[in-house]
């Protein structure tokens, strides 16, 4: 169906004059857009020095490569092309599939990169908890459910209809369910995290590179969820802002956080033995913290066990 949207006022968001309103959804909705576009453009040129000497040179066959890349550089196109997309959506003169496409990749986008971000988090505890069962099927099953929220997130928004520009629509209950998820998911991955540092400066080893690296990155991206969660709450609750302005910061703050942890992995360094490997990359897959051997800790390639 190519025929253009109908130009139809929203109900109003809380002013007597809807027309008032939803020119300000307009506007708000430009300048976040302009705004995370900004951030995620100096966040990926200040990382550049540090992709191009780390990342560049892995086996194409590297599980966290294309990880990287796709965090890296999928939002950034996707910020990018939203310019030129929103000038159409903004004029009344978007085309129905247009609209649908563009709202259902950038919700789509968003949950991705979450899955996506929470995905490595996930891996460096399981590799802290020397790849135990129990922490594959808790964090697996956590994952999985937010994933499978996700995409029925995705499918509820897809049955909705959309306004003339393209940009209002309601956030739907399932959307909290999945915060909801997001949650306990991070809260778990947080809470295992420093367990496992307690025990590890308990027993004397209180400067252990990679475990104060697992620990910091955690923390933060633990803190980042919570603000992504407050803002959420605050725009649309309080702000009076349309819920499309959450999608341009989400993209980009997943985007960062998650290119960041694997960077910070990736420049840890390399046991002996390893200094003419292809690439000379390496990863954490095995970090093997025990009470008993936490000084001996290996790091080795990441897609060795991710193919297992």
């Amino acid at each position: 169906m190519s025929s253009q949207l109908p130009s139809v006022v929203p109900p109003p968001m809380g002013s007597p004059d809807p027309l008032t309103n939803y020119a300000r959804a307009i506007r708000d909705v430009y300048y976040h857009s302009v705004a995370a576009l900004s951030v995620m453009s100096w966040d990926c040129m200040s990382t550049l020095e540090d992709e191009v000497r780390y990342i560049w040179p892995m086996r194409v066959g590297y599980t966290f490569k294309w990880l990287y890349l796709f965090l890296r550089y999928i939002p950034l196109f996707a910020q990018i092309s939203t310019q030129y997309i929103i000038s159409h959506m903004i004029s009344g003169t978007s085309a129905y599939d247009l609209c649908k496409s563009w709202q259902m990749s950038m919700i789509g986008l968003v949950l991705l990169t979450s899955v996506a971000m929470e995905s490595i988090l996930a891996f460096r505890v399981y590799a802290l908890f020397r790849r135990q069962l129990w922490v594959t099927l808790l964090l697996g099953c956590l994952i999985s459910a937010e994933a499978s929220c996700a995409l029925l997130t995705l499918w509820k928004r897809y049955l909705l209809g959309w306004d003339a520009a393209c940009i209002l629509f309601p956030v739907l209950p399932i959307s909290k369910v999945h915060g909801v998820l997001s949650l306990a998911t991070e809260s778990t991955l947080i809470i295992m995290t420093l367990l496992k540092r307690y025990a590890i400066v308990k027993a004397g080893f209180s400067k252990v590179p990679v475990v104060t690296m697992v620990t910091r990155d955690g923390s933060l991206a633990y803190l980042l969820m919570l603000a992504l969660l407050g803002c959420s709450f605050g725009i649309v609750n309080l702000m009076g802002w349309p819920p499309l302005v959450m999608f341009f910061w989400t993209a980009t703050m997943h985007s960062a956080c998650g290119s960041r942890l694997i960077l910070n992995m990736a420049q840890l360094p390399r046991p002996k033995g390893t200094e003419h490997t292809d690439g000379g990359i390496l990863l954490t897959s095995q970090v093997d913290v025990s009470l008993d051997t936490v000084a001996s800790i290996i790091i080795s390639y990441p897609c060795m066990y991710l193919s297992n």
